[in-house]
């Protein structure tokens, strides 16, 4: 026994007189359907001859439609509708994808201000990124498209081809505008609550070390996981911490983190690299963009280093 044994067996005609419903229109129909207004005619003919009931009020110039018409027409476009909409998700759900894998900090506050101007440059892509703190085991998986890694031992990255250099760090000490108005030179912050990324305090020891300065009082120390903790600590003054200021150049811009005049830049041992492990060229591009990015806030902190008196800041 057939299942719908009243549904007509050409489900075209349905489609059809769903059009012709819709524009109250044979003419406009057959331009939607591309096919002739004899034909779209027919079609809804056959329907009406197959029910037994008349959809449609033929008029001199115009069409109207029966109750049953009506009735027809609503639960058509209603399931067509349910249809369209299913399809659609299926599509959506195929969107092709570009995986873009970043260190923590890279990711938060060099990467995140920027997925806009992604989204604009690749509307038909979906952008995903996915931070890593451990970037030597992500390098040796397969599950992205681009990867921007930052390690304390760029010779093993170096003689890679499928690795790119693309920055160093540049470290200085950073605190508060509030802070800063108290406390309104270097020594004075050097006494301060220092905040750091890491439990072995790295950053603060290689910087104090390559300015050489010693400590003649005993320092508060705080120890956070990540630099971005640090810093949010740091903009709320609670104290001073050493950062690559590539990383806070909108905070250094606006005020709202202050790095004290005279200020001794250094680059860390830390340094960015990028790998593309495919021959995408929509990978390729954002690579380029990304390096065109770099050099940008390259020159932005050369041209701050200018203007607040930080020495060693080499110029782009």
């Amino acid at each position: 026994m057939k299942p719908y044994p009243d549904i007509p067996y050409s489900h075209n005609s349905l489609k059809t007189f769903e059009a012709v419903a819709r524009h109250l229109s044979f003419t406009e129909a057959a331009d939607e359907l591309n096919v002739t207004q004899s034909a779209v005619s027919r079609q809804v003919k056959h329907l009406e001859e197959g029910l037994g009931i008349e959809l449609i009020v033929r008029g001199h110039r115009s069409i109207d439609l029966t109750l049953q018409g009506s009735e027809l027409f609503a639960v058509l476009q209603r399931n067509y509708q349910s249809v369209q909409t299913l399809i659609q998700s299926w599509h959506s759900n195929q969107q092709q994808r570009i995986v873009i894998k970043a260190a923590l900090s890279y990711a938060t506050r060099s990467l995140l201000p920027k997925i806009q101007q992604l989204q604009e440059r690749y509307p038909e892509y979906e952008i995903v990124v996915i931070p890593t703190i451990d970037e030597d085991e992500a390098l040796k998986s397969t599950d992205y498209d681009l990867l921007i890694l930052n390690s304390r031992l760029p010779h093993q990255y170096k003689n890679r081809s499928d690795v790119v250099f693309l920055r160093d760090e540049y470290m200085a000490p950073v605190c508060s505008q509030e802070l800063y108005s108290k406390e309104a030179n270097l020594q004075s912050l050097l006494t301060m609550p220092r905040l750091h990324p890491t439990l072995d305090h790295h950053d603060w020891k290689t910087w104090l070390a390559s300015v050489g300065h010693k400590d003649n009082s005993k320092i508060r120390n705080t120890t956070f996981f990540t630099l971005d903790l640090a810093l949010s600590a740091c903009l709320s003054s609670q104290g001073v911490t050493v950062s690559d200021l590539l990383l806070i150049l909108p905070e250094l811009e606006h005020g709202y983190l202050v790095c004290p005049s005279t200020a001794q830049i250094q680059p860390s041992a830390w340094q960015y690299f990028c790998h593309c492990p495919g021959t995408s060229e929509i990978v390729k591009d954002i690579h380029q963009w990304i390096h065109r990015e770099t050099e940008k806030e390259l020159k932005t902190l050369a041209r701050l280093s200018r203007e607040f008196g930080w020495n060693s800041v080499k110029n782009h």
